[in-house]
């Protein structure tokens, strides 16, 4: 009879445990449940673009830790991009660079044609632009047509922002020199560094950045007979050269 009594009180005192847990676990619970929902709600709430840009440099972070280990080449940098151009912009998607479909660059454009690429831009919404042009604006003599070079392209650039999300970044390339001999041909290849300076100023009053490309064009062996476009080789330098690597 006395073990049957001891067992009796064993048993009583862990029921009574038990029951004490049950309930501070069901005391406790809504308070988790209702801060699991709000931290659901907050991030419903949190602004989807600030989200992104966290993410993108969370991304640029471990791309670049690959790239020093060699596990990835320069092109793999480009991300979440959109590069308008003309012919010679082509040759990153020609050449098996980039993505033909980010790539929005023709032969012959000039920064009149960067609207004709809204559409794209609006599926895309990139979160960095790239905009390379000036050999066929030197050419056409857009800086008299347009009533100022700069004020033009900088319109044109913002309508594009418009579509993409807030805190894209913006990279303007200077116009790439063309080869000495190609020069002598045009007297129009002589007003290139009259279109950068003005380039420049609109980078400059807008906070985008700024390309000087004169460093990587020093030798004639980077570009094709016509003296204008490049070799193959070459859009490895230039895409670095742009990252700033």
């Amino acid at each position: 009879m006395k073990f049957r009594g001891h067992r009796f009180v064993f048993v009583l005192v862990v029921l009574v445990c038990a029951a004490f847990f049950i309930f501070h676990a069901l005391l406790s619970e809504p308070s988790n449940v209702q801060t699991g929902l709000s931290y659901i709600e907050k991030q419903e709430n949190a602004d989807t673009d600030q989200l992104n840009h966290k993410l993108s440099t969370i991304r640029s972070q471990e791309l670049e830790k690959a790239y020093q280990d060699g596990k990835i080449n320069i092109f793999a940098f480009y991300q979440d991009y959109a590069f308008f151009g003309d012919s010679r912009v082509t040759g990153f998607s020609t050449y098996g660079y980039l993505d033909s479909s980010r790539v929005l660059a023709k032969t012959g454009q000039t920064i009149v044609n960067i609207k004709d690429w809204k559409p794209q831009i609006k599926k895309m919404r990139p979160t960095h632009l790239y905009f390379s042009y000036g050999v066929n604006d030197i050419q056409s003599n857009l800086d008299e047509s347009l009533g100022g070079y700069d004020t033009y392209y900088e319109k044109q650039i913002k309508e594009i922002l418009k579509l993409c999300p807030s805190g894209t970044t913006v990279t303007v390339n200077s116009i790439l020199p063309v080869s000495a001999g190609a020069e002598e041909k045009n007297a129009n290849w002589k007003n290139i560094d009259a279109y950068n300076q003005e380039i420049k100023k609109m980078c400059k009053r807008n906070h985008w950045t700024y390309i000087d490309n004169d460093s990587i064009c020093d030798s004639d062996s980077i570009y094709e007979g016509d003296g204008i476009h490049f070799v193959p080789s070459f859009y490895q330098v230039w895409a670095m050269h742009m990252l700033g690597l």
